[in-house]
């Protein structure tokens, strides 16, 4: 403890002090106490000196400029005499120890190196006053973060057991180690959770709100731990909760806790007092010239007897009515609510607006791009210098590099440059460049299987995309007993190669050229969809162009492709399958019209997207297929609460033949139809809980056959658990099938048997994105109308594994 005895030297000192201008003659300064720290230092710390004059108010700061250097637990300033030389000083301390070791004893939950981390004490540190009782916080806090809330720790000071450790330092006697017993006591659940004064809404809609602290079911023994700073967190949920429902004035009274006589559980009682509901009553506005008060008023969207919400009033006006100042490029408007209580339950609401000067964007600045080209970037941007500041152009301009997805962020920063200039600076982060991908694998239609490629979505910078691959699959005995039909077993029975390029934006224009090669050759088999070993090889041309109308989200692409496929197998199922042709020559134009407004490629939180593929082969174009193809698919995203996401998605198509005087030419081939059922691979359309490609109709024998026309309906409700790589699960249902007929509106009439006579599923499935391979998916689902070889309904659940963006 502390001893200042200067205020006795003070008083000693009083008549002489007024006689002497308040200045006091040190004759001596000698210094007591000390073991290690030396008299010079703790005399010029002091500020001390014999022979100085001082004045009273030295002494203070001479006591708090030695306590600071963190070396003594105890300072007292006391004289041995006063002569005419004038005040003999003694400068008397005790100095804190040294630590030599610290221990803990009775700790079996957390391992001691835990304890070290957090204390971060070094051996021959001075151990302060305070330094036992901060310990011992730090300790118990460790406990109560895992539960237990009664934990005691006891840290004391013992003389070092160990010589040799008291002896590296210069006085043996300082050193101390500290020794910390800890009683652990029980892990405290949360039993109960209970609330005095709600009146509106029950106990278990409040427990709801709280998103940490849970009571504890009987079937989640694992759950309700209490910690306490979560706990203070969800009584801010609770609280928010509350003033989003309209009540303004809610209060949290009083938090009461009480443990069982086990001390192993805990009830938790909250009072609170809920207030009134409010309402709006009037609105009213000033400042503003810019908008008029019609116009602010439909913007904030709320109107006279709306129930007051916090969360919706904050979204209104700083949001809504702020953004149209910031779109014109008012970007230091401000707009204050004075929020006024008129009688019991009515609030009126007057708003004061400063709407400042317009400012205007001075550069645009871009960084972090170690590998992408900055054109390629800035070619995305809808804000250049000189522009009026507008805020919705710069999200958007966000949006569209993020969207390349090259970078794992792209968040704005603005910059002020003067009074009406700010800059606008893109700090990109790069993301791995391309995909690389070598493997190995058994299917059971495809046999073993193994290959590479590698694609490279960012070739040299200039967000070109270059990719080729190779992959084979190699025929066995084991392949035979499962339906191979194998013609020529000294080859691979099933392999596949090809190449692609595309630039999206030629010479950062608005025009897109692509072009690709492709050789693919797949074995026949009994549970394929086809029988018939089949190859094809092909090229294609594509030219795009970003379009301005409806709106630039809207892009379209012209592709020209030709290919010849040649087919092997029994004469019976060249019949059935390619109707008895062994090969065929095709050309096709392809036009796909796509509006793409989502926020992020891998996980979208809102925004749609939409497809239309046509495709018209044969007729004027030539070549031995003469068709036309349609395909429909939809998506759109939808936040809901937390970080929770649902996408709605639907898929419809048709095929039909063209007609035509040659009979020869009125083919489709079969691989061109519609597949459905499990993953989808290689040609299909993915539905989760059946089998691969065996939703759709079946010949004579059981085997798919592909059909003209599909439908599929799917719902997801996505929750991320990682940003960077994506990681996401999700919960599904999904519904589709595949038919004959090409009368699309036949199939999904009402009077027909089942919900549209469509197959159904539910499941669950994840999905990872991972750098350098690309997305890979693991779904679990039922399918309700799975049918088996008898001919019965029978309902199973199926694993899936998905590889790329499959619907």
């Amino acid at each position: 403890m502390k001893k200042y005895l200067f205020w006795l030297i003070i008083l000693t000192y009083q008549i002489i002090v007024a006689q002497s201008s308040n200045k006091i003659n040190l004759a001596s300064v000698n210094v007591i106490g000390n073991k290690i720290t030396s008299e010079n230092t703790i005399i010029f710390t002091s500020g001390l000196k014999e022979g100085a004059l001082v004045n009273p108010a030295d002494f203070p700061r001479a006591i708090k400029r030695l306590w600071r250097l963190g070396l003594f637990q105890d300072i007292q300033l006391e004289y041995e005499q006063e002569t005419d030389e004038g005040l003999f000083l003694i400068i008397k301390v005790k100095e804190n120890y040294i630590l030599g070791n610290i221990k803990y004893d009775g700790n079996k939950k957390i391992k001691g190196t835990k304890f070290d981390e957090e204390l971060s004490f070094t051996k021959g540190q001075r151990i302060k006053p305070n330094t036992l009782h901060m310990a011992k916080n730090i300790i118990e806090k460790l406990y109560a973060e895992k539960g237990y809330l009664n934990a005691k720790a006891d840290p004391q000071l013992v003389l070092p057991n160990n010589k040799s450790d008291s002896n590296i330092f210069n006085n043996s006697e300082l050193v101390r180690d500290i020794v910390i017993e800890i009683n652990e006591n029980n892990k405290i659940k949360i039993n109960k959770i209970k609330f005095n004064g709600n009146n509106s809404f029950s106990d278990f809609r409040l427990r709801w709100q709280m998103k940490e602290t849970k009571q504890q079911p009987f079937y989640m023994f694992w759950r309700s731990t209490f910690d306490n700073s979560n706990f203070q967190e969800d009584l801010e949920l609770l609280s928010a909760f509350y003033r989003n429902k309209g009540y303004r004035d809610f209060e949290i009274l009083k938090d009461t806790i009480s443990y069982s006589p086990d001390s192993k559980k805990m009830n938790i009682i909250l009072t609170i007092s809920e207030g009134e509901k409010y309402k709006y009553r009037n609105f009213s506005w000033e400042g503003m010239s810019l908008f008029s008060e019609n116009d602010l008023q439909k913007t904030l969207g709320l109107e006279k007897g709306d129930q007051f919400s916090n969360e919706e009033f904050d979204l209104a006006v700083y949001s809504r009515v702020q953004s149209l100042y910031l779109d014109r490029g008012y970007i230091y408007s401000r707009i204050e609510p004075q929020v006024t209580p008129i009688g019991i339950d009515s609030l009126d609401v007057h708003f004061t607006v400063t709407e400042n000067h317009k400012v205007y964007i001075n550069n645009i600045i871009v960084q972090g791009n170690t590998r992408t080209r900055e054109n390629v970037i800035r070619r995305q941007l809808r804000v250049f210098p000189g522009d009026v500041y507008n805020q919705e152009r710069i999200a958007r301009s966000y949006r569209e590099v993020m969207m390349l997805n090259f970078f794992a962020n792209a968040a704005p920063n603005i910059l002020p440059v003067s009074e009406n200039k700010v800059d606008v600076e893109f700090n990109v982060e790069e993301k791995p460049a391309g995909q690389a991908s070598a493997n190995m694998g058994y299917s059971q239609y495809l046999g073993l299987t193994g290959g590479g490629g590698i694609t490279l979505p960012n070739f040299r910078g200039k967000g070109q995309s270059l990719s080729f691959s190779f992959n084979a699959g190699v025929s066995g005995g084991g392949q035979s007993s499962l339906g191979y039909q194998s013609y020529n077993s000294n080859t691979p029975k099933s392999r596949s190669a090809s190449i692609s390029f595309t630039d999206p934006m030629v010479n950062d224009t608005k025009n897109l050229v692509g072009g690709s090669l492709y050789y693919r050759m797949t074995g026949g088999s009994t549970l394929y969809y086809s029988p018939l070993e089949t190859t094809i090889a092909g090229a294609s041309i594509m030219l795009g162009r970003i379009f301005k109308w409806p709106d630039d989200f809207f892009r379209g692409t012209w592709q020209l492709q030709l290919n010849r496929r040649e087919y092997r197998g029994s004469q019976a199922d060249i019949d059935n399958y390619s109707g008895g042709r062994t090969k065929s020559d095709g050309i096709s134009l392809v036009q796909s019209i796509r509006r793409d407004s989502r926020d992020h490629p891998e996980f979208p939180t809102i925004g749609s997207h939409f497809s239309l593929n046509s495709t018209l082969s044969g007729w004027l174009l030539g070549g031995q297929e003469n068709f036309h193809k349609h395909t429909l698919k939809l998506e759109w995203f939808t936040p809901t609460f937390w970080k929770f996401v649902l996408m709605n998605s639907m898929k419809v198509g048709v095929i039909k033949e063209l007609p035509s005087n040659n009979e020869s030419l009125s083919y489709i081939p079969y691989n061109d139809r519609f597949i459905m059922g499990g993953n989808g691979i290689p040609y299909g359309n993915v539905l989760r809980g059946y089998d691969d490609n065996r939703v759709g109709p079946l010949t004579a024998s059981g085997n798919p056959i592909g059909g003209n026309t599909l439908a599929k309906f799917g719902v997801e409700f996505r929750v991320p658990f990682a940003e960077n790589p994506v990681v996401y699960g999700m919960l599904f249902a999904e519904m589709g099938n595949v038919w004959s007929s090409t009368d699309l509106m036949e199939r999904l009439s009402l009077p027909r048997s089942g919900p549209f006579d469509l197959k159904r599923s539910v499941g669950v499935g994840v999905r990872f994105f991972m750098p350098m391979i690309g997305m890979l998916g693991f779904d679990f689902a039922r399918g309700f109308d799975r049918i088996d070889s008898n001919g019965k309904l029978k309902p199973e659940w199926k694993t899936t594994l998905t590889f790329g963006q499959q619907f």
